[in-house]
């Protein structure tokens, strides 16, 4: 995407904002106010995806510990690759056939895009998933394929980790706020007390032109 022109300090100087920045602090915005349908509506039409999260460690940690539901609600704004999205479902599924929760973890088999790209592109992966679900007593070593379910977690956490970075939070609103103060500077503290400023500031005609 194109670059957008910042005036820093007047004409002779001038700095450069990559626009897929900018898409990107709009899609942190609307993520942490759960605009979910406004996010993936900008994602799909700019092609800039958010592969973001406050803290990569914390995230990791909730893969390593089988937080699942902290863990579902951060990856599902996030574009990562199919064999990482595969192996966390695979994983969600798994914990959910133990615990004996065959019904949800049919419904996570059968009705999640994750589990669905696995059906399509490794049959044999996805068969042998159906098949542990199907079981009246389960079956660890079989669950998975002779490593453990801690290995497996710390892996897809350490995976994650290679796809996902961290970003502060609310960074829309802070580099706002740093703009407002730099206006109010520029302007003079004296001459700005007790004055709101405004992010957006219009003319009479009240284009913002």
């Amino acid at each position: 995407m194109e670059s957008v022109a910042a005036d820093a300090a007047g004409p002779a100087r001038e700095l450069e904002v990559d626009s897929s920045d900018a898409v990107r602090l709009i899609l942190q915005f609307l993520r942490e106010n759960r605009l979910f349908a406004a996010m993936r509506a900008l994602q799909e039409e700019s092609q800039v995806s958010l592969n973001a999260v406050e803290s990569v460690d914390s995230l990791a940690s909730d893969i390593s510990h089988g937080r699942w539901d902290r863990v579902l609600q951060q990856t599902k704004a996030l574009e990562c690759s199919a064999a990482a999205m595969m192996d966390l479902y695979e994983l969600v599924a798994l914990d959910m056939m133990e615990a004996q929760e065959r019904d949800v973890a049919l419904e996570l088999l059968r009705g999640t895009p994750a589990m669905a790209a696995m059906k399509q592109t490794q049959p044999e992966r996805y068969l042998r998933l159906e098949k542990v679900a199907q079981r009246a007593i389960f079956d660890p070593a079989e669950a998975y394929a002779g490593s453990s379910k801690q290995k497996r977690r710390d892996d897809v956490a350490q995976l994650f980790r290679t796809e996902v970075s961290t970003v502060e939070p609310s960074r829309l609103l802070v580099l706002l706020g740093q703009a407002l103060k730099w206006q109010q500077l520029q302007v003079g503290e004296g001459g700005m007390e007790g004055a709101e400023l405004k992010v957006m500031r219009f003319n009479v005609c009240g284009c913002g032109c």
